[in-house]
């Protein structure tokens, strides 16, 4: 049995992570463009002397695999997203975002940093592996309501080796360093987008009464979109739903003819999933008609409800625990934040954790997809050891 192997993680490879999220955090790319990202993650599997590696999965994802799995032992997936976001950043870090517009405002940087950097610490073991460890760099995780976990799924990446479970965790701003938000069940909402074209009949600011003004209607229609979580979901279900974007008008003495809202819908229960985009057509078509304009729906349902199975979700307790100490575990409370790691749990058991990035000074702490997020980078190494930790753990503990 290999429930000996005990993970050392050295001064290089604090060094390493560190310096790779560095890298990658200066030369961002969003969704389906992670060209660089993917090649300097290739780069570094390589001197590693990982023999196994697929790249140019659904763009520009990436399979490794370490490990050399015999007949009755166990495959574990580990998971990380790699691409930025269309954001300015605001960091006035020394290694900050050099492509105009785009930045690692979500942590994916932190993510690609730790898997390799657990890489490096199950390689070095890899001749003791009772199994074998499959690692996913994953393009486009912002790119919803498509995502990137289903493009690689559907492309066969996960098909052989094929993992008995998968596991993968967030920065989390709002726990401090040292800390892993571990939960079973429910962890991460569904997330859903829409888009409304209110069209009215555009005019002369000085004559209304010709016209029908479509930004009047909008605004009915927002306020009447808020009434349906409130009046039309059970109040022990959660459900949102978000009109993020607006754009309308194009001169200030023109009265606007087409006004067009983009939205989301988040939720907790699949099965309000239908009710929510009816109410959102019913209630927009109806308003809009009521003051004489007409309304277009658009909707595409994203990504699933984040849900932890229960016996991973315990290994991940038992990984912290035995590591980092049970008070490394943190209380957490559900949130409808999606994530599309939820699509590999409903193909396979896994988990999904937190992991504390704050800083103790809060003034530092923003929120994830702000664009003066940072990360406190002594949670690197921790996270790169916390995946592998996993890794091992759930093999030696199922291999009994």
């Amino acid at each position: 049995m290999n429930n000996k192997i005990k993970l050392v993680m050295s001064k290089a490879d604090e060094e390493f992570v560190v310096k790779m999220r560095r890298d990658i955090h200066q030369h961002p790319e969003i969704s389906g463009q992670e060209e660089r990202t993917a090649a300097r993650v290739i780069k570094e599997l390589n001197s590693m002397k990982i023999s196994d590696i697929r790249s140019g999965i659904a763009g520009h994802g990436i399979i490794a695999v370490i490990g050399k799995k015999k007949e009755g032992q166990l495959t574990v997936a580990l998971r990380a997203d790699m691409d930025a976001l269309p954001i300015q950043e605001q960091t006035n870090l020394p290694f900050a975002s050099v492509n105009e517009g785009v930045m690692h405002a979500c942590g994916h940087d932190s993510h690609i940093a730790m898997l390799l950097g657990a890489a490096r610490l199950l390689k070095s073991v890899e001749g003791e592996l009772n199994g074998q460890v499959v690692l996913i760099f994953q393009p486009a995780e912002e790119n919803a309501p498509v995502g990137g976990s289903r493009p690689m799924i559907e492309a066969g990446a996960l098909d052989s080796p094929k993992p008995d479970a998968v596991f993968g965790l967030h920065v989390w701003p709002t726990l401090p360093v040292g800390q892993v938000g571990v939960r079973s069940g429910f962890l991460m909402g569904a997330s859903d987008r829409f888009k409304l074209t209110i069209k009215g009949k555009g005019g002369h600011a000085s004559m209304p009464h010709e016209t029908v003004d479509s930004i009047i209607v909008a605004m009915q229609v927002i306020q009447a979109l808020q009434t349906i979580v409130s009046r039309n979901v059970n109040p022990m279900d959660a459900g949102v739903i978000t009109i993020g974007k607006l754009e309308a008008g194009t001169r200030y003495n023109v009265i606007a003819d087409e006004a067009v809202l983009e939205g989301t819908v988040r939720l907790q229960r699949p099965e309000v999933r239908s009710l929510l985009k009816q109410r959102v057509e019913q209630v927009a078509e109806l308003v809009a008609k009521s003051l004489g304009a007409r309304a277009q729906l658009e909707y595409s349902e994203g990504y699933p409800v984040l849900v932890n199975s229960e016996e991973e979700t315990e290994m991940v307790r038992l990984a912290t625990s035995r590591w980092l100490g049970k008070d490394a575990l943190a209380t957490i409370e559900p949130a409808l934040t999606a994530e599309d790691f939820a699509v590999y749990l409903q193909k396979f058991p896994g988990s999904f954790c937190w992991l504390g990035c704050g800083f103790p000074d809060e003034s530092k702490n923003f929120p994830l997809h702000h664009p003066q997020f940072q990360v406190d980078e002594r949670v690197l190494p921790i996270g790169a050891q916390l995946l592998a930790e996993i890794a091992l753990t759930y093999i030696q503990e199922k291999s009994r």
